[in-house]
């Protein structure tokens, strides 16, 4: 903000600074305010700052103008003489003439005041009125008296004078035709100042004056009805014409104004114009430079997959050669022998983990060894050399060739077996990976009897931690796991069946999921054994009951009739009565934790029970009345009865009531030899 410094005069004799003078305020800062641009004070700051004029300068300038404008008052010695032309216009062609001209007023013009003009009609009058021509017997030549009121009367009112000046003949509006020669700035200079203005303002300025609306108007111009109709359809024709022609007229004016603007001569619009076509190249040749960029990236990108192809199939073809003489020759096994599947498979999952490690060259140079090979142990030699070299110069490990039962090789391997430590966490082989994989999706983190895969796998077991540990790592993904146990993961997924079966087979139903593992005898015979107690104990219980039991099992052996009630109700009413000991015994015998099966027939199915306690019983009975077999819900019905005993899941309710089921069928079957 700019500061203001003022000098006072010279403090006067006899002044005392230390005591004379008194402080009644200081000088308040300066305020901004916004201020309107309009009025006469405007303007006069405008022309200030226009001429970089001071206050002062700026008064005198006015004061002499105003001196020089009182000076030029009309002398009627000055008094412009009228011409023949002038003096025999026609009142009624009022439009046609120059009313500066009739009042003697055609060197000021537009430049002509208020002031001036009365002079000049004054005296006109005085010169032209009737009455002084009247005398000189002109009694009826009053034309150019009516002219000159006429004049006057346009002349004095603002707004038709306006309308007048701005179709005034006299006045050259035409755009000069040709271009003002010389410097652009020193010609143009209190306008357009430098040519370091920034685009910003010079693009100001011409928008300012191509968007500029003059105060000329046009209906000086407008046709009036010569025959004075009084018809309204004609006057709006009229008004309507008229109007269009105004506008034609200021349209003109408009591009008047635009062609007057040195746009064309404007070094500054050359120079932004050049810019401009500067950025446009250097844009569009950037677009060019990335579009070829890309084209080049593209074609080399498809040479290299064409090469990468070739090179692809090349090393295929090598590769299918090779393992076509493997199979040729039985895969090293004897002529008249059959290699097993799981050799086969081991043989071409190793072949292609020693094809992985080598190049193109490399394995031409197998193919070769290969084809002058003579019989199997040349290729077998082949093979194991090429694996040779690949340890010692790299710290594979690699077991290509499966050696042949009985074979020497076979032998060595034993025999370093024998004298090698067995490592702590013992390695994990491609079966078993596989089988934790699929075990991990049947049998869930947290699912009972989930011993049943480790128990199963033919493998020496393992402890928790290694397959915590193991899952571990196997959730992590394939980059988790070394390349040859993916490659024989997948090898192995496409070639062997690693199903694991809900129903466990004969050797598996000889476990016991709660404690180590024991013989089972034959399910036959305890069914057998189970149904002779039956009979001897409901004979004896018969004997002992009271009418009531026997009107219960009354009740329960016309249920039984009933083809369509569900066995699940069946087992509820026996439990519920608490019939035969028998069936007490045997439900006291499977809550204590043993495991059988039954089976009333050769084709009956058969099941594994864990360990029952009252409790479960008594929820799992409970859970089959609350939801019968007629039940409908937005779930299954098993999965409702598994969540309402503890401890169990769904298939161990399945296989619950399917062993009830077989002891209700055993009991009935006892009955009907009784009878």
């Amino acid at each position: 903000m700019a500061q203001s410094s003022f000098v006072f005069g010279v403090s006067p004799e006899g002044w005392n600074e230390s005591t004379q003078y008194r402080i009644y305020s200081g000088i308040s800062g300066s305020v901004n305010r916004n201020i309107e641009p309009v009025g006469r004070f405007f303007l006069a700051h405008a022309r200030r700052k226009l001429n970089n004029h001071s206050f002062d300068e700026d008064d005198r300038i006015q004061a002499e103008a105003a001196i020089k404008q009182e000076d030029e008052v009309i002398d009627l010695k000055d008094e412009e003489e009228e011409t023949p032309e002038l003096l025999s216009r026609d009142p009624k062609d009022w439009k046609e003439q120059d009313h500066y001209a009739v009042l003697g007023l055609s060197k000021y013009r537009w430049k002509a005041t208020d002031d001036q003009i009365k002079q000049a009609h004054r005296r006109k009058v005085l010169k032209h009125h009737p009455d002084k021509k009247a005398s000189s017997g002109n009694t009826n030549d009053d034309a150019f008296f009516k002219c000159i009121q006429k004049a006057y009367e346009i002349l004095f009112d603002p707004v038709k004078r306006r309308q007048f000046d701005s179709v005034d003949e006299a006045i050259d509006d035409s755009p000069p035709s040709l271009k003002a020669k010389g410097d652009f700035f020193e010609i143009y200079g209190p306008v357009f100042e430098h040519i370091n203005s920034p685009k910003s303002e010079v693009e100001a300025f011409y928008d300012f004056w191509y968007n500029f609306d003059s105060w000329r108007s046009f209906e000086y111009l407008d046709k009036e009805d010569a025959d004075g109709s009084d018809n309204r359809d004609d006057k709006r024709y009229l008004e309507r014409k008229n109007k269009t022609e105004r506008a034609k007229h200021k349209k003109e004016d408009t591009q008047r104004l635009r062609k007057i603007i040195a746009l064309s001569l404007d070094p500054r619009i050359l120079k932004f114009k050049q810019e401009e076509k500067a950025a446009r190249e250097a844009k569009k040749k950037q677009r060019e430079d990335a579009v070829k960029a890309s084209q080049e990236a593209a074609k080399k990108q498809q040479g290299e997959k064409k090469k990468k192809e070739a090179l692809k199939k090349s090393m295929r073809n090598e590769r299918k050669t090779i393992k076509t003489f493997v199979k040729n020759y039985n895969y090293f096994y004897p002529t008249n022998e059959s290699p097993p599947a799981d050799v086969i498979g081991k043989q071409l999952s190793e072949l292609d983990l020693l094809f992985e490690k080598l190049t193109l060259e490399e394995l031409q140079n197998v193919r070769n060894q290969v084809e002058s090979a003579k019989d199997s142990n040349g290729v077998k030699q082949a093979l194991i050399t090429e694996v040779t070299r690949l340890i010692n110069s790299t710290d594979i490990t690699l077991n290509v060739i499966v050696p042949v039962k009985g074979s020497s090789t076979e032998k060595d391997n034993a025999s370093k077996g024998e004298n090698k430590k067995e490592p702590k966490e013992r390695p994990w082989d491609v079966d078993e990976i596989s089988l934790l994989i699929k075990a991990a999706n049947k049998f869930p983190g947290g699912s009972l009897n989930s011993e049943f895969v480790a128990d199963h796998s033919g493998k020496p077991p393992r402890s928790n931690e290694e397959l915590i540990k193991k899952s571990k790592e196997v959730q992590k993904g394939a980059n988790a796991l070394d390349e040859d146990d993916v490659r024989k993961l997948q090898h192995q997924k496409k070639h062997t069946d690693t199903r694991i079966y809900e129903d466990p087979s004969m050797r598996e139903a000889t476990i016991n999921y709660d404690d180590k593992l024991r013989t089972q005898t034959n399910v036959q015979t305890n069914v057998q054994t189970n149904m002779q107690t039956n009979v001897q104990t409901n004979a004896q219980t018969n004997a002992q009951n009271n009418s009531k039991t026997s009107s219960k099992q009354g009740k329960n052996k016309m249920k039984s009739k009933s083809l369509s009630q569900p066995i699940e109700s069946r087992i509820t009413e026996v439990s519920a009565v608490k019939v035969e000991t028998s069936i007490k015994s045997t439900e006291a015998n499977s809550i204590n934790g043993s495991t059988s099966k039954a089976s009333s027939s050769p084709s009956s199915s058969t099941s594994v029970t864990n360990v029952w306690t009252a409790t479960q019983q008594a929820q799992l009975e409970r859970a089959l009345q609350m939801y019968p077999p007629s039940w409908k819900g937005d779930v299954d019905r098993w999965d409702k009865i598994s969540s309402a005993v503890e401890g169990k899941t769904k298939k161990e309710c399945k296989l619950r009531v399917k062993y009830l089921s077989e002891q209700v069928k055993a009991k009935k079957a006892a009955q009907s030899i009784e009878k």
